[in-house]
C-alpha cells in the first residue's frame, strides 16, 4: 500500500472510530467543537480538502478532551502497540456510505439454511442514520 492509500486508510479508520463512538465523544468535545467539523465530516465529500480539515479538527478536539491519540489520525505506534487485524469472518454488516472503514462482524454466524432465522439487530451508521449493509461471504 503506498503512502496516499495508508493515508486514506487512516481517514477511513479515524471515521470509523467517530462512528462507533459519535455519543461519547459528542459528549467529551462539546458542542463548540463538534457541532461544525462533524456536519463537514457527515455531509461532505469524503477525502475532500475541508473533509480532511474537518476531521483534523476533531481529532485535536478529542486529543484535547482527555482521547489519547484523539480518533487516530496520527500514527502513533511504539514498542507493543501493533494493532491486530480483525478475525476473518464471512457474514458482517460494513458502512452504508463507504465512507469509512467500520466492519461489524456478526457472531451469530451465518444464518441457517433451514426455517426462518431469528432477526438480528442491524448496526446503524451514526454518520449517515441508516442501516449498516450487510455483507455475506
Amino acid at each position: 500500500m503506498g503512502e496516499d492509500g495508508q493515508a486514506r486508510r487512516r481517514y477511513e479508520d479515524a471515521v470509523e472510530f467517530l462512528c462507533r463512538n459519535t455519543e461519547s465523544l459528542r459528549e467529551l468535545i462539546g458542542p463548540g467543537g463538534w457541532e461544525a467539523p462533524f456536519a463537514t465530516v457527515r455531509d461532505s465529500t469524503p477525502m475532500s480538502g475541508e473533509w480532511r480539515d474537518a476531521l483534523r479538527e476533531l481529532d485535536n478536539a478529542a486529543e484535547a478532551a482527555g482521547v489519547p491519540g484523539g480518533i487516530g489520525l496520527e500514527a502513533r505506534m511504539g514498542a507493543g502497540d501493533w494493532l491486530s487485524g480483525p478475525t476473518p469472518r464471512s457474514v458482517g454488516w460494513i458502512c452504508p456510505t463507504g465512507r469509512c472503514a467500520r466492519v461489524d462482524l456478526r457472531t451469530d454466524g451465518p444464518p441457517p439454511r433451514t426455517p426462518a432465522p431469528a432477526p438480528v439487530a442491524t448496526p446503524t451508521c451514526a454518520l449517515a442514520d441508516r442501516p449498516m449493509r450487510l455483507v455475506e461471504g
